[in-house]
């Protein structure tokens, strides 16, 4: 990542901070006017910018990263940088402001929608008795290539592979039980695979004007489908393609966390780097936005 990227990213998440904290300053009560402890050195923009900029830097280790690479080659744009420990601890300030900054650059309402989920497995299945971090929170459960013990990320994108909503539940719950939230406020055509298959589901949500589409069991009988959502729905990969980039280029799927709050900052800063720069992936060109 060169500096020009840099600052876009940054010129971006200030934007949002300097409209963000000047609604929240005006619905909390006054400060007082002495605090103590020391001030941070970063605002939340600039550290809001590091993290962001760690998911697309190619790097697999956010230390390295940050005494290599932001202390060594970024030291202009951030010339008051505090210790990599110092910086750790102010991490947690921004994972609110990251997830109403990715709410408000999600993707445009195209109508056509693809929804999909992939495990983020915290330890291996047989050390889950034993793990510390996400204990009480992580659990057990199953997907396409087995059993994993972890959480859940639950993804919304339109037909231009734009993150439209997201959805972060512990390993055990099922795909059914989290679509309608998700799908709430949108209407359209929803393109899911066999684990949306649901008579319930698919008659609340085509009240709530969204029809969910997706392919069949041997042993249930084939719906009408059009031609354009038979066309739409073979092109349900695309939604892979962006779950596969979060798991490679942004690196979410590893078992290396220490902090629960830090793990979900991460994982936020991901979500954001990809509502800033989505991949450019169409299911159908011929549909315009």
């Amino acid at each position: 990542m060169d500096t020009n990227q840099l600052t876009d990213i940054f010129c971006q998440v200030d934007d949002f901070c300097k409209t963000f904290d000047g609604y929240v300053q005006a619905k909390l009560l006054p400060k007082p006017k002495t605090s103590r402890g020391p001030q941070c050195c970063l605002s939340e923009a600039e550290i809001m910018t590091i993290i962001i900029a760690f998911q697309n830097a190619g790097y697999r280790n956010f230390k390295t990263f940050y005494i290599g690479h932001v202390g060594q080659f970024w030291k202009k744009a951030f010339p008051i940088l505090p210790s990599y420990n110092r910086f750790i601890e102010l991490m947690q300030r921004v994972f609110f402001h990251l997830i109403i900054f990715s709410q408000v650059n999600s993707g445009k309402r195209t109508d056509i929608y693809y929804i999909d989920s992939s495990c983020l497995p915290v330890c291996h299945s047989k050390r889950r008795y034993r793990h510390k971090t996400f204990k009480g929170i992580a659990a057990s459960g199953r997907s396409s290539v087995g059993w994993f013990f972890g959480l859940k990320i639950h993804l919304v994108i339109n037909h231009i592979g734009q993150l439209i909503a997201f959805k972060l539940t512990r390993g055990n719950v099922s795909d059914v039980a989290v679509s309608k939230s998700l799908l709430q406020g949108l209407s359209g055509l929803a393109f899911g695979d066999k684990g949306y298959i649901g008579k319930t589901l698919s008659e609340h949500l085509l009240k709530n004007g969204v029809k969910l589409v997706t392919r069949v069991r041997k042993n249930m009988k084939t719906p009408h489908y059009s031609s354009l959502e038979k066309h739409l729905l073979d092109k349900r990969g695309i939604i892979e393609t962006v779950i596969n980039h979060f798991k490679n280029h942004y690196f979410i799927w590893h078992t290396r966390h220490r902090s629960i709050i830090n793990a979900f900052t991460h994982l936020m800063a991901a979500i954001a780097a990809y509502s800033i720069a989505p991949l450019k992936i169409s299911a159908n060109k011929a549909i315009s936005c």
